[in-house]
């Protein structure tokens, strides 16, 4: 799948948007400005112009076509320019979300009054910006670093995208902070709780932590990155969401999603690819439905995404197991890159799944509103599946001098009790629907073997669970007894009651209601202020609606008292026959 090409690791970036005053008019590049010295201005060259004058086949230098089949003589202007030009209709005819879009235009008028009119046009522009984070050996990259123009040209530090991007990164490795205690941001835009953000970055592994950040990662050997598969899964469960799909039809609802090559975005008679291939193409856009959709939705449930991610961990394990004994079949620049991380061993392994349920108790055991009956039921789903897919893996994985280097297994639960998985589920025993899938796990410990006080905790919480089960059927017997007890006896039939007097219709004299726009607060605005009018029409109306409106109040009180009074023999024979 080719959906959303990216093109050198200079454009592997955030996307940054700028605010609306500095999205009003365009300004010019601070690349272009003479101040600058040749390796500033070589090294902010990007890699796409370069590429694009390369791979330019016009025969004469100085034309260049635009998308919109103009052929343009750029000869007279400065090299920089040539380059900004070639560059920009490459970007606009690259198959992709436009960097730049016309949000609005109008007819405006001066302050002065005698100044007259203009046209007024606003656009809308997503600036790439990229973000490098180096080790503490590192001759260039050694404090973190962003190249927008704030950064480069306005020495600002920290900038907006190193705070945006550390608040992201540290979400993910400072899980297990207390969220009542505070954080001390530093001059370089990271906190200081965060210690060595390449060396964090690391042990989580650079393509995991990509997955938790919603973006695709940067492959050497191409020009283009593919979406990951978290993203692709992530785009094909935010379509679901929008289309109404239940969390329990999830797994089988459109399978040809993940797995079609749209060569376009746009798929004819299929709303459903089209936007899948959107929300995979525009990183902004997917961002936005993300923040869109409710919490508890499968798309952005936490929960399924830990146990996705414990998913991947384990894939991990196993092909770097494999690599040890066969030579593997992607190439070795990569094999280098991941090596430089270090080893995607058992130990790392272990320590990575062990965070993944913690912050599944943590999200359970610290959340600022109770959990909903969905979530509570996600949450422990999560949990039984991470559990069961360590203990199905008591198989040695790789070579190591004891059994806790080579087996995940005998790791996490074989060798020791620390609680894995039952002390988050103890939190979570009114899920007894999970019964069967524990009692399935306890016989594979009884096969495997494990220490014999985590066995006799796990009996304990499905012991509770059944409790709890228990209780639940007989508080629901007991409500149901309740419910057929207040039954009325069948020779009294219910009747409805009496239709109203009186129905009001609308008259003329309440005059037109008043509308809200259709865009809301949402739809784009002109920055500049609008001065507001002095007459606000329709406020007689609105006073001659309000008058009608305490009319047909009182109307509706007088129709409820006269209902009342016919209804009020009727209880009190039903009061008769209760007492009989």
């Amino acid at each position: 799948m080719s959906i959303s090409p990216t093109t050198g690791m200079n454009m592997l970036s955030l996307e940054g948007t700028p605010t609306m005053a500095q999205a009003r008019f365009p300004t010019q590049s601070p690349r272009t400005s003479p101040s600058m010295s040749g390796s500033e201005r070589h090294d902010d060259t990007n890699e796409w112009e370069e590429d694009e004058e390369e791979d330019d086949d016009d025969s004469d230098r100085g034309v260049i076509s635009s998308p919109g089949g103009f052929r343009y003589d750029i000869s007279q202007l400065p090299h920089k320019t040539q380059q900004m030009v070639r560059g920009l209709y490459h970007q606009v005819s690259t198959p992709g979300p436009p960097q730049i879009s016309l949000e609005l235009c109008g007819i405006k008028e001066e302050d002065d009054a005698e100044g007259g009119f203009f046209y007024a046009f606003q656009m809308q522009e997503t600036v790439p910006c990229s973000i490098r984070i180096g080790s503490k050996n590192s001759k260039t990259y050694s404090t973190p670093r962003c190249e927008c123009p704030d950064a480069r040209y306005r020495n600002q530090k920290p900038c907006k995208h190193l705070i945006w991007l550390f608040d992201r990164i540290s979400k993910q490795a400072l899980f297990d902070h207390d969220l009542e205690a505070s954080l001390t941001l530093t001059d370089y835009g990271y906190p200081e709780q965060l210690q060595d953000p390449f060396d964090q970055i690391s042990r989580i592994r650079l393509d995991i932590l990509a997955d938790d950040l919603h973006c695709d990662i940067f492959d050497p050997d191409n020009d283009t990155s593919d979406p990951s598969r978290s993203r692709i899964q992530e785009a094909r469960e935010m379509v679901a969401a929008l289309a109404g799909v239940q969390p329990q039809e999830l797994d089988t609802y459109r399978p040809d999603l993940g797995t079609s090559h749209y060569t376009s975005p746009i798929r004819r008679g299929d709303l459903e690819a089209t936007l899948f291939s959107l929300l995979l193409s525009s990183h902004s856009l997917s961002e936005w439905v993300r923040t869109e959709l409710e919490s508890s939705g499968p798309a952005v449930e936490p929960f399924r995404a830990m146990e996705r991610r414990v998913s991947r961990i384990l894939s991990e394990l196993e092909t770097y197991s494999s690599s040890l004994q066969n030579t593997p079949a992607t190439s070795v620049r990569s094999q280098k890159e991941k090596t430089v991380e270090g080893p995607r061993d058992v130990h790392w392994a272990a320590t990575q799944v062990q965070h993944c349920v913690r912050k599944i108790e943590l999200l359970v055991s610290r959340g600022s509103d109770p959990l909903s009956e969905p979530a509570r039921a996600s949450a422990a789903r999560s949990l039984v599946s991470i559990l069961k897919a360590v203990v199905s893996r008591n198989v040695d994985s790789h070579g190591g001098d004891t059994p806790d280097d080579r087996n995940l297994f005998m790791r996490l639960v074989g060798n020791h009790d620390t609680g894995f998985v039952y002390s988050a589920l103890e939190l979570l025993v009114d899920q007894s629907q999970f019964i069967e899938e524990l009692e399935g796990i306890m016989e594979l410990l009884g096969r495997h073997g494990a220490p014999t006080t985590y066995v006799a905790n796990m009996r304990g919480l499905i012991s509770r669970m059944r409790s709890h089960k228990a209780v639940g059927h007989a508080a629901n017997a007991w409500e149901s007894s309740r419910r057929r007890s207040q039954t009325p006896p069948m020779d009294e039939p219910q009747v409805p009651p009496p239709p109203p007097l009186f129905v009001q219709t609308p008259t003329e004299e309440e005059g037109p209601k008043r509308t809200t726009p259709v865009g809301g607060s949402n739809s784009p605005q002109f920055l500049t202020p609008e001065l507001p009018s002095s007459s606000r029409p329709g406020r007689g109306g609105a006073a001659r609606g309000r008058g009608s409106t305490r009319g047909a109040t009182a109307g509706s009180k007088r129709t409820a008292s006269l209902g009342n009074a016919q209804d009020s023999p009727r209880g009190s024979k039903k009061k008769r026959v209760r007492g009989a």
